[in-house]
């Protein structure tokens, strides 16, 4: 799984070879096959940036003085990465599917010739992968949203102290107040500008899941105009159940 992760998909051998020999022989499906891939490579970078930006928020995070907002800030990275985790896990699972899938055809491709490259139809069966990625990725974006909400709670409790600490009936505009809740209030604004930027990378790869849904649908419909390709779908399908074996109603017909 390691070396999943580290190669970008688009860089894998398999993949490329796959794709060459599809669009040589002009296979249906070749495009779609082709922004698959894209919209993959795509998810990849935008979660290589988020755990990036992560890092990077993290190691500010450890530097700040304030312990409340920095517990806060803490627990709020926390869920992110988890939430990040999840996302390159279920990325690399896919990965892994991707892969498998054209290692499958490339070796029947040598056995069975251009007729094999039919079996691109298999690749229908990421689509739970592909919704995997996409609901981890919502709850990716919704931590990131209780994120700000919490530092949004922090900075209007800081205010409130800060006044009764002061005892003071004048509002957070006057001297004595003004450069310790400003220095405070600017920190907070720009770890909630660095979630704010993470969510939106996450919101990125999620909607690369769905682009992804899409073509996987455009793809089934390519399957589905041409007869052999789509014989070669039910039986790939017939395969990864075998206990469901069918009757043949034809022949019962001629039996009688």
């Amino acid at each position: 799984m390691a070396e999943t992760d580290s190669q970008p998909i688009a860089e894998n051998e398999q993949v490329k070879e796959l794709l060459a020999l599809l669009k040589d022989n002009n296979t249906p499906g070749y495009e779609e096959f082709a922004r698959l891939i894209g919209h993959v490579t795509e998810m990849e970078q935008r979660l290589s940036e988020a755990t990036e930006e992560l890092k990077a928020m993290r190691r500010e995070v450890q530097g700040l003085q304030d312990h409340s907002l920095k517990d806060s800030l803490q627990k709020s990275c926390k869920a992110m990465e988890a939430s990040v985790a999840a996302m390159r896990q279920r990325l690399s699972k896919l990965k892994e599917q991707i892969i498998d899938g054209c290692r499958h055809i490339l070796t029947d491709f040598k056995e069975r010739g251009a007729v094999a490259l039919n079996g691109i139809t298999q690749f229908l069966h990421i689509r739970p992968a592909l919704e995997a990625i996409q609901e981890a990725a919502e709850k990716g974006m919704q931590a990131s949203d209780r994120a700000v909400s919490r530092i949004d709670a922090f900075s209007a409790e800081y205010h409130e102290a800060g006044r009764h600490l002061k005892n003071m009936g004048r509002t957070l505009r006057g001297k004595p107040m003004e450069a310790e809740a400003k220095e405070t209030g600017k920190i907070a604004r720009v770890f909630k500008g660095a979630f704010k930027a993470e969510r939106a990378l996450i919101s990125s790869v999620k909607h690369g899941a769905e682009r992804s849904l899409n073509t996987l649908a455009r793809l089934e419909q390519t399957a589905e105009r041409r007869p052999s390709v789509l014989k070669a779908m039910r039986e790939q399908a017939a395969k990864t159940e075998p206990a469901k074996k069918q009757p043949a109603p034809s022949h019962d017909k001629d039996s009688r």
